[in-house]
Parts: C-alpha cells; structure tokens; sequence
C-alpha cells in the first residue's frame, strides 16, 4: 500500500511539472489559486529544497524573509500572521472568495520600528498582484524624495526573483515613476509622497503608503486629498502603515478619528516581536535608549517631541518648524548603489514612456 506521504510527495511533484511547463500568463493564473500562507512553521523540514519545489502557498514560493540579525530564514511572526489573516478575513485561499472582497480594505497600521511591517505588506501585495489586482495599477508612496518607495520597490522585485517568468519587465525609469510590470498587466509604481503623484491615473487597486507619519512635509493633506478620492471612486485598497511621528499630519488625524472613519485600525507595538524577532533584554534595551524617542519609536505613542534647552517642546512649537527642519528617517543615509546591485536586478534610469 501506498504511504500517505509518498501520495502527497508524488502529487506535490506533479503540481511542480505541471506549473513549471505553463506558460507566464497561466503560471500567473496558477498563483492566484494559491494561499497566501500555508501555516507551516516548520519551514519544510521534510524538504530542504522548498524554495524550488514548494507548491503550498505564495509565502514558501518566494521564500521566507530573513531574521535582521542573522539573515537566516524563518517563519512568519505571530503578528505578520495576524494582520494577513485579517486582510484575507481569515481565509487561506483568496482566489475562492474574491467575490466576498468586493469592498476595498483601507487599513492604518500603527507598528513599533524595524518589526517587518513593510516585508508582510510588500508580501500581501504581491500575492493579489495574481488575483484581486491582476490587471490594474498598484502604486507604493513614500518618502518626499522617493528614496524609500524605490527601496520598496527593489524589495518587491527581489520577492519576484523565484518567480522571474511572472515579470515582463523589472525596475524601468519613466517620466511618470520607476515600475515593475507583471505578464499578467499589473503595473507595480514608486512614487515619492506628493500632490501630484497619482494625478491623472485613476486605474489603480492598491495603494501603500509607507511610513506615512514621517514625510518631510509640513502638511500632508494635498497628498492625502489626492489619494482618498481614488481610493473612494476604483474601490482601492489602502495601506496606510506607520511609526508614530508625533500628534501631527494626518496619519495622526485619522488615528483619531475613529467614529467618523472607514478605516480599520491596528496597533503593534515592539512587544509583539518579543520571542520572535528580538528577546526581552533586546526590546528592554530598545526602550532604555536615549537615541531615539521609544514611546513613539517602539510604543506606538504620539510624542510631541523631547525637552529641548528653550523648554518643553510643545505641538505649536512643531507645526511652526520650516520643512527642512522635519526630521524624516527614511529620506537620509541612503547607501543603495544602483550600479553595484549584487542580485543583479539594475535600474534603467534613461526616461521612457510606458
């Protein structure tokens, strides 16, 4: 008799032939049937070699993400787990129940720093890019210079590298934006967070706007004003996902506004990586730093900001500051080398119409 696990060793074999054998556009197809996450923590043990044969879920295709410190694979975090359980409403198989999804998710993330909310989100995107998104424009904004949504981007196409038949064309510079397009029409953007970056292109499903509490602007509401209403009119998704930057901007005014928005809100603060990620001495020592302000970078707390030589620095006192004074962690020490990239995925940066 047959062994129950040489059935299922032969069956996962014949999926792996059968999808290595499609074409681009059915491989895409293929993917949409997929679960997001298979649940697996054992990062299947059973086969080492996972990463080139696993046919389970989207996850183990591309390949787990790598612990900061160590960079060895490991499973997701119980809290990754929960905000993708929370998108997919706790299904695994999106493509059975695209139909109940109809109504866009506009989700705020408030998560503690350097906790892999930009690699699950990145993740989840990239798994609908094959189903809910297949076809439409997905747009990534961050940062006033775009230096972190082109880094968002490059790690998104990393993620591809497993799939590289699913990409018919990598990062490309146009004079709209830097994009990804996927055979199957999806057209993955970079933008840098202002006014005019969606302006005059509605054919978008997904927007993600990364660090949103942080750009280097003194008013955020044109940017936001010109993003809702696509959001509102295509049925989007929204992913607004943040560390606190003090009570200011929108990020904090829609975080406040809970009664009168159509938001779902989630709070992640550093303790929620404990035993995971980092240990209790390790997250201890994080909210003992004087480096930076911990209730706000690791807590998930709204701070005015610390005490400076002049007094106590007060909301009004931050609202006036000149633009340049705005700190914004994500727009400084970029040290990506375009021209020295050593998975070998390169930037054209000769402007071309798409």
């Amino acid at each position: 008799m047959i062994s129950l696990d040489s059935r299922l060793e032969e069956l996962e074999q014949k999926d792996q032939t059968d999808h290595q054998q499609a074409t681009p556009l059915q491989l895409c197809e293929w993917l949409a049937t997929l679960p997001f996450w298979c649940d697996d923590d054992t990062l299947h043990e059973r086969n080492p070699d996972y990463k080139h044969t696993a046919t389970c879920c989207t996850t183990h295709i591309v390949g787990l993400p790598r612990h900061p410190a160590t960079n060895e694979e490991m499973p997701l975090t119980p809290y990754q787990v929960d905000l993708a359980n929370k998108v997919f409403n706790g299904r695994k198989s999106f493509g059975d129940a695209i139909a109940q999804m109809r109504k866009a998710l506009k989700m705020h993330i408030k998560k503690g720093r350097q906790m892999g909310f930009t690699e699950i989100v990145l993740r989840i995107i990239l798994h609908l890019c094959f189903s809910r998104y297949a076809g439409a424009n997905v747009a990534i904004i961050a940062a006033t210079t775009g230096t972190l949504a082109r880094k968002d981007l490059r790690r998104f196409a990393v993620l591809l590298k497993s799939i590289p038949a699913v990409v018919e064309q990598w990062m490309k510079s146009t004079k709209e934006g830097i994009c990804i397009k996927l055979v199957n029409n999806t057209v993955v953007w970079a933008y840098s967070a202002s006014e005019e970056a969606l302006t005059g292109d509605t054919k978008y499903k997904c927007i993600f706007m990364d660090e949103a509490a942080k750009w280097r602007t003194v008013d955020d509401t044109p940017v936001f004003n010109s993003i809702l209403p696509i959001v509102r009119t295509n049925g989007a998704d929204l992913f607004l996902v943040s560390t606190p930057k003090g009570p200011l901007k929108m990020f904090y005014k829609i975080d406040m506004d809970h009664n009168e928005s159509d938001f779902v809100f989630f709070v992640y603060d550093i303790w929620e990586a404990e035993g995971n990620l980092y240990t209790t001495d390790e997250i201890n020592e994080m909210i003992a730093s004087s480096a930076e302000d911990p209730e706000q970078e690791y807590l998930c707390q709204y701070k005015a900001g610390r005490d400076s030589i002049f007094g106590t620095v007060s909301v009004e006192d931050q609202q006036g500051r000149p633009e340049w004074l705005t700190d914004d962690d994500n727009d400084d020490n970029d040290d990506y080398d375009e021209e020295k990239d050593p998975d070998g995925i390169f930037w054209h940066e000769k402007k071309t119409e798409t």
